[in-house]
């Protein structure tokens, strides 16, 4: 407390209350799903559908990743027909999060001492830090075996920007 006889500073001065809750998360586990334009069976079932093969690992390092390229897309390859792929059910990592709520809270004492008003303002995603939530992973082949998803591996949504909220709590 900053000691003051003004009661007009005191009043503006004092009762301030901070808040906050920061979340740093890693992203979840994402599959890279398998498509085709003709349609063909690779498994010789239909009950059983094939996964992706894969020729390499396709996690990009961090400072490669950019707005249309979050993993390597050049290692997906058709499985070779008979086969159920190679790749495991989840193979990259989606967006994390990187998020800071805070709040910021003003007691005003009113008629008795059990009595005050609080003003309250409230920020989600504070910073307003873009945070995008996912990304295309559908591979799509032609008859070549070529990929043809040109947004293959680019972000696709993203999660709410800043909110703010106002309020008066009466507490008697």
């Amino acid at each position: 407390k900053v000691p003051t006889r003004n009661r007009l500073a005191r009043g503006a001065l004092h009762g301030w209350q901070v808040s906050g809750i920061t979340r740093f998360v890693s992203g979840a586990p994402a599959a890279v799903s398998l498509g085709t334009v003709t349609g063909t069976d690779y498994t010789g079932t239909p009950s059983l559908s094939p996964r992706i093969w894969i020729t390499d690992n396709p996690v990009l390092p961090k400072s490669e990743r950019t707005f249309s390229r979050n993993f390597r897309t050049d290692v997906f390859r058709i499985p070779p027909l008979g086969t159920y792929g190679n790749s495991a059910r989840t193979v990259v990592r989606g967006p994390g999060i990187n998020n800071w709520d805070a709040a910021l809270f003003k007691n005003f004492p009113l008629f008795s001492e059990r009595t005050r008003l609080q003003f309250r303002w409230e920020l989600y995603n504070a910073f307003n830090h873009t945070q995008f939530s996912a990304f295309d992973t559908s591979t799509r082949f032609d008859s070549q075996g070529n990929q043809i998803n040109s947004r293959l591996s680019e972000f696709t949504t993203a999660r709410t920007p800043r909110q703010m909220q106002f309020a008066l709590r009466l507490t008697f």
